[in-house]
């Protein structure tokens, strides 16, 4: 945008957008910002010009965002907080902070960042709000990206996008109760000749376990496939199916239900998890914190001084 055009851009016009945009109705949006109805309905008609969008539309008795509504709305979400604390000069304080974080991922990650992520937030930064989606492996290709904070994704993803890589796990064959293996391993044949559960939340795609199995030129057994693993979890205690998992999650279902868990052949390669997101969210404050504790979740607690090796 050229020098000209951004002085021709009225600022003031921002908060009735925002409050406009969020409620959704002209009168609401008046004494939420304390403007009388008619300054704020030559305010919307301003910013039609301006944009050059309708931003609301009449549907039945009420009003809807049209897609640029929606747009503007998510983008005003981070851009106001950012106006607030340039014109104020304040560093970013996550006690003093409020905010909406989203996030995508599946099942599993959700277990290992989620849970700690949540914890802190409730302890750092209680005006927090977290929100997790579930995660797919063409997530990157939709527009929900670029609302979307952080992805926490064990696939490639083009590199237009910010990438990190966070942590890997081994993967673990959990042993159901009534399956007899009296090894204290795992061949390949000894896998293959279970039934297994497939836990997959993306249904017409090979999961992680399966793809490499296919190109060693092996397919294991499914008994069940089913994209909850709270469910399958549950059919350990009572069959004698096998279920492969991450050794974070894994380890803890076997310890918790006393069922044996084994390392998974080697042609399993471990799963390796980056963390991903848009370019618009490189310098922000609330998202440069954000990556940094999710760092700090992988990262090994430090030893205090009094420890030492034996």
């Amino acid at each position: 945008m050229s020098k000209v055009q951004f002085r021709n851009i009225d600022l003031n016009l921002l908060i009735p957008l925002k409050a406009l945009l969020h409620e959704r109705n002209v009168t609401r949006a008046a004494e939420r910002i304390h403007l009388s109805q008619s300054a704020m309905s030559r305010a919307l008609d301003r910013l039609r010009s301006e944009l050059g969008d309708e931003l609301l539309v009449r549907v039945g008795r009420n009003y809807e965002l049209t897609p640029r509504g929606s747009e503007l709305l998510e983008e005003l979400a981070q851009v106001m907080p950012r106006l607030a604390r340039l014109w104020a000069g304040e560093t970013f304080s996550p006690a003093q902070s409020e905010g909406h974080i989203r996030l995508a991922m599946n099942d599993y990650a959700s277990s290992v960042v989620l849970v700690p992520l949540a914890e802190i937030c409730g302890r750092l930064a209680p005006g927090i709000t977290l929100e997790a989606v579930p995660w797919h492996e063409r997530f990157h290709e939709e527009s929900g990206l670029v609302t979307t904070h952080l992805i926490l994704s064990p696939s490639p993803v083009p590199s237009i996008f910010r990438v990190e890589p966070l942590f890997e796990d081994v993967f673990l064959c959990v042993l159901g109760r009534k399956l007899r293996h009296h090894r204290a391993s795992l061949t390949m044949k000894d896998y293959l000749s279970f039934r297994h559960i497939s836990v997959e939340t993306q249904p017409n795609q090979q999961s992680l376990i399966d793809r490499p199995l296919g190109e060693a030129g092996q397919q294991r057994r499914i008994a069940v496939q089913l994209p909850y693993f709270l469910a399958a979890i549950r059919m350990l205690e009572m069959t004698d199916l096998a279920l492969t998992m991450p050794a974070r999650i894994a380890e803890h279902v076997a310890e918790r239900h006393d069922l044996v868990s084994l390392k998974a052949p080697k042609e399993i390669p471990p799963i390796r998890y980056s963390m991903v997101w848009h370019p618009r969210f490189e310098s922000d404050s609330l998202h440069m914190w954000l990556r940094e504790t999710v760092r700090q979740i992988f990262r090994p607690a430090p030893r205090s001084e009094g420890t030492r090796r034996i």
